[in-house]
C-alpha cells in the first residue's frame, strides 16, 4: 500500500467575488495534476457557500460552466461530506481565492477536522488578506510601501466628502487608488483622478468591503516574485514584469485581455534583482507564510515598493505564480505535486 496514490480534495468556487477565478484555477489544477500520485476529490463551493456533491462538482471541472449553482437543501455542508474529508481524504487543496476561502476561515475549519491543506495557515491567511494588517507587519519589518490611508464605510458615512477628498488628496496626491481592503484579482478597485471621481470610487469598494484601503499611485513598473516552501526551506523565482496598456493591472487586463505581457525574467539591474527576492522572502516570513504566495512590487525611481502579498495567487496554467516558476525548472505539474507533499510538513 505504500505506493498508493493519495485522495486530494480540491475545493474551489466559494462565497467570494472571485468565484470564477477559482473554477479557472481549479480546472487548471484538475487538469495537469500527477494522476499516477493523485486521485482528485472536487467539491465545489457555491457563490451562497453550500459544499456540493462529488458528481456536480466534477460536472463543473468538466465543462465551460463558470458559477457553482447548489440545490441542496443542506444549510452548508451536509454531514457526509464532512465525514468524506475526515475519512477518506489525505490532503485538501483549497483553490479558493478572496473571502470565505483565502482568508484564514477555511484553513481554520481544515484545521478542525485535522486534515492537512495545501497553502498558508489560519492567521497567515488571515493576514494576507486583510490589506491593513498586511500594511502594518510589512511596516513592522521595516518593508518599504507606498502611503496608503484606511476609511471604514461609518468613517465615510459620517464624514462631510469634500473635506475628505481634500484631506485624502493632500496626503496621496493625484491621482489615487481606492481598494476594498478584503479582495483580490483587482476587484472592485478604482483609481480617482479627479474630484468627480471620488464618490463612485468608495461606492464601489464598499459593494466588496466595509474597509477600504487608499494609496497613493505609483508611477513605476510592477514587479512579481514567486515564494514555494515553508520554514527555513523557502524558494523565491526570479522576479517577472507585467506589462499592461491599462492604466493598472485591473481584472480584465488579468484573465481576458491577452495584451498583457508577462515578462520573465524581468529586466532589472543585477542589485535589484537581488534586493526583490530578499524583500518577497522577508515578505513570506513576516507572515509566516507556507506553501505558496505571490509578493507583488513597484520599482520606481531604482527604489522597491512592496505592494502586497498574495496568500492564494491565480493558479490557472497562465497565471503569474506558475509562470514564475515554470521559467526557474519547476513544470506546473511538479509544482502542484510539490505543493501538495509541503502540505504534509
Amino acid at each position: 500500500m505504500a505506493d498508493s496514490k493519495k485522495n486530494i480534495a480540491l475545493v474551489f468556487g466559494g462565497k467570494s467575488a472571485e468565484h470564477r477565478v477559482s473554477i479557472l484555477s481549479a480546472r487548471s489544477v484538475f487538469n495537469a495534476v500527477d494522476k499516477s500520485r493523485y486521485s482528485i476529490i472536487p467539491f465545489a463551493i457555491s457563490k451562497e457557500g453550500k459544499w456540493m456533491s462529488e458528481h456536480d462538482s466534477f460536472n463543473i471541472l468538466d465543462s465551460d460552466i463558470m458559477e457553482a449553482v447548489s440545490d441542496s437543501q443542506e444549510k452548508i455542508i451536509s454531514c457526509e461530506i464532512i465525514s468524506r474529508l475526515q475519512n477518506d481524504i489525505d490532503a485538501v487543496f483549497p483553490v479558493l481565492h478572496g473571502p470565505f476561502g483565502e482568508d484564514g476561515r477555511i484553513q481554520g475549519f481544515f484545521e478542525i477536522l485535522d486534515i492537512p491543506y495545501v497553502g498558508c495557515g489560519l492567521t497567515s491567511s488571515a493576514v494576507g488578506m486583510d490589506k491593513e494588517m498586511m500594511k502594518k507587519i510589512f511596516s513592522y519589518q521595516n518593508l518599504p510601501q507606498t502611503d496608503y490611508m484606511v476609511i471604514r464605510d461609518y468613517e465615510f458615512n459620517k464624514l462631510d466628502k469634500k473635506i475628505l477628498f481634500q484631506k485624502i488628496s493632500k496626503k496621496l496626491g493625484l491621482p489615487f487608488f481606492v481598494k476594498p481592503a478584503n479582495l483580490g484579482s483587482s476587484i472592485g478597485i478604482s483609481v480617482v483622478k479627479h474630484k468627480g471621481d471620488f464618490l463612485g470610487a468608495f461606492e464601489e469598494g464598499f459593494k466588496y468591503d466595509k474597509k477600504i484601503i487608499v494609496e497613493k499611485k505609483v508611477s513605476g513598473r510592477e514587479i512579481e516574485c514567486a515564494v514555494l516552501g515553508s520554514a527555513d526551506n523557502i524558494q523565491v523565482s526570479s522576479p517577472g514584469e507585467i506589462i499592461s496598456k491599462h492604466s493598472f493591472y485591473d481584472y480584465n487586463a488579468k484573465y481576458e485581455d491577452f495584451s498583457t505581457s508577462l515578462i520573465i525574467p524581468a529586466e532589472l539591474e543585477k542589485n535589484l534583482y537581488g534586493q526583490l527576492k530578499s524583500a518577497a522572502e522577508q515578505a513570506f516570513k513576516a507572515i509566516d507564510g507556507k506553501g505558496l504566495a505571490r509578493v507583488d512590487f513597484f520599482i520606481e525611481d531604482g527604489n522597491i515598493l512592496i505592494n502586497e502579498i498574495n496568500t492564494m495567487p491565480g493558479f490557472t496554467k497562465y497565471s503569474m505564480y506558475p509562470k514564475l516558476f515554470e521559467h526557474d525548472g519547476i513544470l506546473y505539474k511538479d509544482l502542484i505535486s510539490r505543493l501538495i507533499e509541503i502540505s504534509f510538513t
